[in-house]
């Protein structure tokens, strides 16, 4: 019975018939209460849906009845990193690695929250662990990109973002990080095509659209520039940190 309830519960899912599903789930629950995998599918489906202190409490349900769920224990840590809570994040994830040393979600899970709280040399380690595990993952390559940018090694952040785009094809922020890096090394017309790159895989990206549009401004390419800022303001939300600088530039060019 309690694998008619997931089926059905997934095949919801699948049709982003979120609340169907969740009571599906909440089925699941009830007819097996002594078994992690409904708690961990309906933890899952609330972390997509933004519902993250829920998520962490089936999480946590499902660990208490499986104290050895690496899933639930990375998963439980992803949630907490999303609300900050970075340290008790770092708990789970080291939680998660001494039943599996090789687990690659929880090196690189853990790698992003040392960043977050400044200890870069600790982020470093876990992302080149995950990395030593999966030579293919090109959120790792970007994200020690991103710590070698902090840390000023602007050649290695250039080798880390081209890998990143080498091994995940279509991955538009680590164009746009590239095309940073190459502006802080003086190559604007590398940073150029950077930006642009980026544009052709997500037209109306905020960030790159503003960076391509001041790197055309900083070299004198005026109708360039407006149109990357207004394009950008047209597109995006009103909220995004970037918008006020974008109007700024306007002005700048007697906009």
């Amino acid at each position: 019975m309690i694998n008619e309830i997931l089926v059905a519960a997934r095949y919801y899912e699948e049709q982003e018939q979120y609340q169907e599903a969740l009571a599906e789930y909440g089925r699941a629950v009830q007819a097996s209460p002594n078994d992690a995998e409904p708690l961990l599918c309906r933890g899952a489906l609330l972390a997509e849906l933004g519902q993250y202190e829920a998520g962490i409490a089936d999480f946590s349900a499902a660990l208490a009845i499986d104290p050895y769920a690496v899933t639930a224990y990375n998963n439980r840590g992803d949630l907490y990193a999303s609300l900050g809570r970075h340290e008790t994040a770092i708990e789970d994830f080291t939680s998660a690695l001494s039943i599996d040393n090789e687990d690659v979600d929880s090196y690189y899970n853990r790698g992003l929250s040392w960043a977050e709280l400044g200890n870069l040399q600790e982020a470093l380690a876990d992302l080149d662990k995950a990395l030593s595990l999966d030579p293919l993952h090109g959120g790792a390559y970007n994200n020690r990109g991103l710590i070698h940018v902090r840390t000023g090694d602007y050649h290695r952040a250039v080798a880390d973002f081209s890998k990143a785009i080498e091994v995940r094809t279509g991955f538009a922020c680590s164009y746009d990080h590239r095309g940073l890096v190459y502006e802080k090394l003086g190559d604007m017309s590398q940073a150029i095509a950077d930006y642009t790159a980026a544009l052709s895989i997500a037209p109306h990206n905020a960030d790159a659209l503003y960076h391509r549009g001041a790197a055309y401004a900083a070299v004198g390419e005026k109708a360039q520039a407006l149109e990357d800022f207004q394009q950008m303001l047209q597109f995006n939300d009103a909220r995004h940190p970037l918008v006020r600088l974008a109007h700024q530039q306007l002005q700048a060019l007697g906009k």
